[in-house]
């Protein structure tokens, strides 16, 4: 089987230090005028932005605590049948910054939610497995686990900035983003995505926080960032048996240590102006999020196979460009990735041995880009983009396409008259013939209250899962291979949606 590419301790830390030096060295190197940082203490005791509360030299502890947050409804009711109420999501949101200093302040957040749609309706007329699993025999159905993603509490971001006009250094919990183009993840892979309603809450509530440590060191127009996450984590899927299960943790898949420098991740980041466009550049050895599903599996054969389910590591090498063109912004990103597997399909045997080649699954460099562009016309906000993944060296029994195209487009067009904002949210996946749609309209009753309605509708054909493999149509070979389909499996899925929030 193959083996997993670890770094090597003494490896990991020539990274990080060497990195750091860069950081540090460098910064005396760039624009004329900029001034040499020749001490590192240096870097921490310079001018800094002070709040009021600091300046007037307070000592009340109340004056240097923000708090801030918000409490919100979400009720959605689905349209197919069985119809239902699919939710009532009551959730409390808290944030907030206490300042120690000039240049020292901590950050956090934190939110708990409780769905009360549990506990007025059926579990399985909410989860709508008998009509999405209709194909199955009744006792599969029965058999299925049944979790509910209720109720939930849990600290999001804990961390500690220290500032300089040279340098910030934030430690803890945290989200980084390193992407342009916004619901597109080509170079944005640090933290990974919570799948628990798909991609259906915003970015922000389905990004995993993860402990780490950023260092950003400014130097005239350029910035050096560095990022080390010794936080080891992987997307979550929906809970079994949701209706919006799909992605599913694989049993038997040994997960590497949080916490240990072997098994951490580390970032560089370099962004500058260049013919006044702003670019950075970026290197990202991490975790693929996805594991690598390696089967033995005998063809033709009614015994199971067997599976080595493994996270593997993977290098990223990231582009990023925004520049001014006409009355618009052009965005665009890039990545190289040398080192993912991809999948084969069943039938692969290809040295005739009977058995499924390269324990089904081949190492290839892929290229991944998205271009975007972001501008106004009739009082409204547009950014179309489109994004596509190129596999090299494709070979034809791999289950994905060379070319992987997506399309999106984002509208915002808001009437101040009626206090109101209405967007639209459109993907299309081209590959798999696939759209998801989401209108929405947001009402201002208030400063701090607001009233939003809207759809979220799913077109596509579903995923042909069988369960030749064995019982468990997660860990069947059919299952595996055939899941390909991503919105389409939810074309039963269309709901409508109320939210109401109040803001603090």
């Amino acid at each position: 089987m193959p083996g997993i590419r670890l770094i090597r301790a003494g490896s990991f830390e020539k990274i990080v230090w060497g990195g750091l030096l860069l950081l540090l060295s460098s910064s005396g190197s760039a624009a004329e005028g900029t001034q040499e940082i020749t001490d590192i203490e240096q870097l921490f005791h310079d001018d800094a932005p002070i709040s009021a509360s600091v300046q007037a030299g307070t000592s009340d502890w109340r004056d240097r605590l923000s708090l801030g947050g918000y409490i919100k409804n979400e009720t959605a009711y689905r349209l197919d049948e069985p119809r239902s109420i699919t939710k009532i999501r009551n959730i409390f949101q808290v944030n907030g910054d206490y300042t120690f200093s000039p240049t020292r302040r901590l950050g956090f957040s934190a939110w708990a939610y409780h769905d009360l749609a549990y506990d007025l309706f059926d579990y399985e007329t909410i989860s709508a497995r008998f009509a999405r699993d209709d194909d199955k025999p009744l006792v599969f159905v029965n058999d299925l686990e049944r979790k509910k993603d209720s109720p939930v509490a849990e600290l999001r971001e804990f961390y500690l900035d220290i500032t300089s006009s040279k340098v910030d250094v934030r430690l803890g919990k945290q989200i980084v983003v390193w992407g342009v183009l916004e619901g597109i993840r080509i170079t944005d892979e640090i933290n990974p995505l919570d799948f628990r309603e798909l991609i259906l809450p915003d970015l922000i509530d389905y990004r995993i926080p993860l402990w780490t440590a950023k260092v950003d060191v400014y130097s005239g127009d350029d910035s050096y960032q560095i990022l080390w996450i010794p936080d080891v984590k992987f997307h979550k899927p929906a809970p079994p048996g949701s209706e919006w299960e799909l992605l599913q943790d694989v049993p038997d898949t040994k997960k590497p240590n949080s916490f240990t420098l072997n098994n951490s991740e580390v970032g560089i980041r370099y962004s500058t102006t260049l013919l006044d466009a702003e670019i950075s550049l970026s290197y990202f050895y991490t975790w693929d999020d996805f594991p690598v599903v390696y089967r033995s599996a005998a063809i033709n054969s009614a015994l199971d196979p067997v599976f080595f389910p493994t996270y593997t590591r993977i290098n990223i090498y990231g582009f990023t460009g925004v520049k001014q063109m006409g009355e618009g912004i052009l965005k665009g990103e890039l990545a190289y990735v040398p080192d993912k597997f991809f999948g084969l399909q069943n039938d692969t045997d290809r040295d005739g041995d009977g058995y499924l080649d390269s324990q089904g699954e081949l190492q290839r460099k892929h290229i991944r880009w998205g271009l975007g562009y972001d501008f106004t016309a009739f009082g409204a906000d547009f950014s179309p983009a489109v994004s596509q993944w190129i596999i090299l060296d494709h070979d034809s029994k791999l289950i994905q396409d060379k070319f992987d195209t997506s399309l999106t487009l984002f509208i915002r067009k808001p009437f101040p008259e009626q206090a109101a904002v209405f967007q639209l949210l459109a993907i299309g996946l081209v590959n798999l013939r696939e759209l998801y749609l989401k209108p929405k309209a947001t009402f201002s009753i208030t400063d701090h209250f607001q009233v939003a309605a809207g759809f979220d509708i799913f077109t596509g054909a579903r995923s042909k899962l069988g369960s030749t493999g064995g019982a468990n149509v997660i860990t069947s070979t059919e299952a595996l291979e055939q899941s390909a389909q991503f919105f389409g499996n939810f074309n039963n899925n269309d709901r409508v949606f109320a939210e109401f929030k109040y803001t603090f």
